[in-house]
């Protein structure tokens, strides 16, 4: 029997109803999580393998873009291996069932640490997965139809200024496609992140307008090494979406701050 009057079982019991769980449980549970999201990227890897060819077209674009013809884009891309080849499908295949296996594996990840929150996390919980999500989504997105075909074409121009005769190794240009809009992907997350910042109490919009002039620099600077042109337009392209959402994350946390200091001075009134 337990102080409380409950014996083992029922305590046990009690446990599990609370949501309480041991060291090791949480360990278990931590594995069938990993288990299932990579589950769910093998899952996507093979669907995008077996669209392989369609998938790898459409990669193309931003150097079809950069070269004004498909049929000229299409002379460029060359191996100097035979190796090389392998590696293009690799990268292929992990981009296409990474974002393709993304929303189960929120979904798996908030399964997780949700019986160690409380009733106000638990309700973000959800929307913070699906803004996440789209968030990556807007930011492969504007990676592969803005600032990669800006980049591609000054690459060209400023070749053919020079009269340089242009290769593209397939695995090259598919690994800067990859890695660059996985990058921006995660870069995207930058305003949900704040947000989730100002709920939790870590930081406050007054502290967050304070450093407008800091983060409008450090994207400047960030867009400035992401885009070679260094032209104008190719930084305006790049760093206002992203300097836009940081004002956005400002007004969304505004309203939480709103919504938390009225519902204070609601509980202060009926005491």
């Amino acid at each position: 029997m337990t102080d409380s009057g409950l014996d083992k079982e029922e305590f046990d019991e009690e446990l599990d109803v609370n949501g309480n769980m041991s060291f090791l449980e949480h360990l278990e549970e931590f594995r069938w999580t990993l288990a299932r999201s990579v589950g769910a990227f093998l899952l996507g890897a093979i669907l995008v393998a077996c669209f392989l060819g369609q998938v790898s077209d459409f990669l193309q674009y931003p150097l079809r873009v950069a070269y004004g013809s498909a049929e000229v884009a299409e002379q460029q891309l060359v191996t100097r291996n035979p190796m090389g080849v392998f590696s293009v499908f690799i990268q292929i295949v992990f981009l296409g069932g990474f974002t393709l296996s993304l929303p189960f594996m929120l979904y798996f990840l908030g399964r997780f640490i949700a019986p160690g929150l409380n009733e106000r996390e638990k309700r973000i919980l959800i929307p913070s997965c699906f803004a996440a999500f789209v968030l990556f989504i807007a930011g492969v997105a504007f990676s592969f139809f803005a600032v990669l075909p800006l980049t591609l074409s000054f690459c060209v121009r400023l070749n053919n200024y020079f009269h340089f005769t242009l290769w593209w190794t397939a695995t090259d240009y598919f690994s800067m496609v990859v890695w660059f809009s996985i990058a921006l992907g995660g870069f995207f997350q930058f305003p949900l992140i704040t947000v989730i910042l100002v709920v939790i109490g870590v930081v406050t919009v007054e502290q967050l307008k304070r450093f407008r002039r800091f983060v409008a620099v450090a994207i400047m600077v960030f867009a400035a090494l992401l885009t070679p042109g260094g032209d104008p337009i190719s930084l305006s392209i790049m760093s206002v979406p992203m300097y836009l959402l940081y004002e956005l994350a400002i007004l969304i946390g505004a309203r939480f701050e709103r919504a938390k200091r009225d519902k204070e001075l609601a509980e202060t009134d009926d005491l």
